[in-house]
């Protein structure tokens, strides 16, 4: 983590909104809510796919405004349980697919104001979409997952809190 650059980014962007974009959720492999003590297995995920800056300007006095828009994509499914220890390897994807009983995927913009006149150097944009974005998303995710499976007829897990991977790495 660059802290030098998150730091940037942090000192220089203001939350305006957090909404859903999209999402899509949908039952697999003949799955049936309704029937009784079936084992699911949860996992989460949550990610900044991308950013964007726009402008906008004022009409009545011509001021710009810039903001700085953030997709992250949340997904949670669950699988038929119990899953072998062999089947969590990422290699045994392909396997998995065919124990998914419920999947969830919600795509959150988020837009911050950037209250500097410069430009953002990409590094504290990307620090901050990796770091802080994630965070804030949380919330909404959380409490989208948790009414969509109170619709589906899902059991209703809370979803962890959020922690972050110290060995991040990639780009946005």
């Amino acid at each position: 983590m660059n802290r030098e650059a998150l730091q940037k980014a942090i000192d220089n962007l203001a939350i305006e909104m957090i909404y859903l974009h999209s999402t899509n959720v949908r039952m697999c492999n003949d799955f049936d809510p309704l029937i009784s003590n079936q084992q699911l297995v949860g996992q989460y995920n949550i990610d900044t796919k991308s950013y964007c800056i726009k402008e906008l300007q004022v009409e009545e006095n011509g001021v710009k405004h810039r903001f700085l828009n953030y997709q992250t994509e949340a997904r949670m499914r669950y699988l038929k349980g119990p899953i072998s220890d062999d089947l969590k390897n990422p290699e045994n994807e392909a396997q998995l697919e065919k124990l998914i009983a419920v999947e969830i995927i919600a795509v959150f913009a988020s837009e911050y104001l950037i209250k500097c006149s410069e430009d953002l150097p990409e590094g504290a944009i990307l620090e901050f979409g990796r770091f802080n974005v994630p965070h804030q998303v949380w919330a909404y995710w959380r409490e989208y997952c948790h009414s969509t499976c109170a619709r589906m007829s899902l059991p209703v897990s809370i979803l962890p809190m959020l922690t972050m991977n110290k060995a991040t790495s990639g780009d946005l």
